[in-house]
């Protein structure tokens, strides 16, 4: 055999070990069923990784999608597609019969390097998050969080994150637009918008219970007390015979053999 054709046929052979997904050792082998959020970075609070496991167990619990948020410090010394794909891959992120994980990684700013982050989608939600839409939550949703800085600023750019790419992946919307600013004269209407919803009820309790009072020859105070009593004993007897279905998806706790490819995207600041 030539020269050549020995490397050709070595280079067939191990394809497979060449192309095969980051080793990440410096990560737990599994994840843990039920903990969707890994601060390995330590840029979170207590409050923020218990209220983002409970955003994503909601979804995980109505259906088959998996979200999972790993931050490190510098993931693993690997590349961000590398370690988010990963971690996807490694842990099996998703379900394995329809490969719909999503891994946000984040590699928080230092004083020597950039920060980074990178969200990898699994084979079966790329048609719902699409390499471009995943460009664009990061741009106008993640990072700007992550320039302001301060002690929530890695919470808000997840949270963020969450709110898009929860919706997006369950099909509850069908596309990602961001939010435009208001600006000064939007933000003067939108005050006054709900301020006026805000003071509405109270002015309709205010003339139901001046009304009442008039009528009954009753004080104010007396008469909101038994406006309130008999609006309490309604609603308490609308729900005496109300009754609801429970049911759901029996999500597979995060893990449950899902692929990775090549979707997503990432950024750095």
């Amino acid at each position: 055999m030539t020269t050549r054709g020995f490397l050709l046929a070595f280079l067939v052979a191990n394809a497979s070990w060449m192309f095969a997904q980051a080793p990440l050792e410096c990560l737990p082998r599994h994840g843990t069923p039920g903990t969707f959020v890994y601060d390995f970075a330590d840029v979170l609070s207590p409050e923020d990784e218990v209220e983002f496991n409970q955003t994503i167990q909601s979804l995980n619990d109505t259906t088959p999608n998996s979200i999972v948020v790993v931050t490190h410090p510098d993931f693993c010394g690997e590349e961000a597609f590398e370690f988010a794909t990963g971690v996807g891959e490694k842990w099996g992120v998703g379900d394995a019969q329809f490969d719909n994980g999503v891994v946000l990684a984040i590699s928080p700013k230092t004083e020597g390097r950039r920060g980074q982050v990178f969200i990898a989608v699994g084979y079966g939600l790329e048609g719902v998050l699409p390499d471009a839409t995943v460009n664009r939550i990061i741009d106008d949703e993640v990072i700007p969080e992550f320039k302001v800085g301060g002690p929530d600023a890695y919470a808000w750019g997840i949270r963020n994150a969450l709110v898009v790419i929860g919706p997006l992946a369950s099909g509850e919307i069908q596309g990602y637009e961001p939010v435009a600013p208001l600006g000064a004269a939007g933000m003067i209407v939108a005050l006054l918008f709900f301020g006026f919803l805000f003071l509405l009820p109270i002015l309709i309790v205010a003339f139901v219970v001046r009304t009442y009072a008039r009528n009954n020859n009753l004080g104010t105070l007396v008469a909101f007390m038994l406006v309130a009593n008999r609006s309490a004993q309604r609603r308490k007897g609308a729900f005496k015979n109300f009754s609801s279905g429970g049911g759901g998806f029996r999500g597979s706790g995060g893990f449950g053999g899902g692929s990775f490819g090549g979707g997503g995207a990432g950024g750095s600041w």
